[in-house]
């Protein structure tokens, strides 16, 4: 592989939907896959993924045709390093505050000169094959998709100069997180996280970026769409799984007890 499938369905202006991941299971990445998703961020933060947990998914996802993004759990150069070695296409980190916290990320994720990635090229990302050099494929500088989650008043206020960093390639938009940050005690239909989404996202595409959200339907897609969000996570896993059900249920007992 020698382009980002992310970056190439972007660079062609195409928006592109996926879920969040908290269940670490290769058979639903699979299932998940092949129905169509263009990506899944496994979830190390509020999920209960492992390096082998994600080892196993993220070839899953390759196998179905979909691309892989690992949210993180701090910022942390090891887990970085070693989320990247096993070959996802990009790393998502949340609770950035500052520009400063957006530097570190990029360098994290590249090889010096740029970064300060260590280099071993007998990983999965180099496909265990000691190449010549790290040009090609996911072992390139230029491969990884990097991205933050703006969560909390801070990154808020700071949003303008974080989105001068020119490696970060999309910006997603914690509206759960910053209606706590923001007062609204969950909930992300007040107009206070209205403002901040319309805000953030035309100040993420004028940048250049590109912009992710939470989507839950097909009203919400359309509207994140209007803003110019091109980076559209529908759900979590596990609640697509109990709704699901739920639904299956809630069918049966229509039946069995009208």
């Amino acid at each position: 592989m020698s382009a980002n499938p992310l970056k190439q369905k972007l660079g062609s202006n195409t928006p592109i939907i996926g879920i969040w991941s908290i269940v670490p299971s290769p058979i639903l990445s699979e299932i998940f896959g092949l129905s169509g998703l263009d990506f899944q961020i496994f979830d190390m933060e509020h999920g209960i993924y492992n390096l082998q947990t994600l080892d196993s998914s993220i070839r899953s996802c390759e196998g179905s045709g979909c691309a892989s993004i690992v949210r993180i759990p701090q910022i942390s150069q090891t887990v970085v390093q070693s989320v990247m070695d096993l070959g996802t296409d990009g790393i998502i980190v949340p609770q950035i505050m500052t520009k400063e916290d957006v530097d570190s990320v990029i360098q994290f994720m590249r090889y010096a000169p740029e970064g300060v990635r260590g280099y071993n090229p007998f990983t999965r990302a180099a496909q265990y094959s000691n190449p010549l050099s790290n040009d090609q494929g996911k072992m390139n500088n230029d491969y990884g998709f990097s991205s933050i989650i703006i969560e909390n008043a801070t990154s808020y206020a700071l949003i303008d100069d974080i989105l001068t960093v020119p490696q970060l390639d999309m910006v997603y938009l914690g509206v759960y997180d910053m209606s706590i940050a923001l007062g609204c005690k969950g909930n992300v239909q007040d107009p206070v996280i209205l403002k901040f989404v319309e805000c953030c996202v035309k100040k993420i595409r004028d940048a250049g970026k590109a912009a992710g959200m939470m989507v839950r339907s097909k009203e919400d897609i359309q509207h994140a769409y209007s803003l110019g969000a091109n980076v559209l996570v529908y759900g979590v896993d596990s609640n697509l799984i109990y709704q699901s059900s739920r639904e299956a249920v809630d069918h049966m007992k229509d039946i069995f007890y009208s």
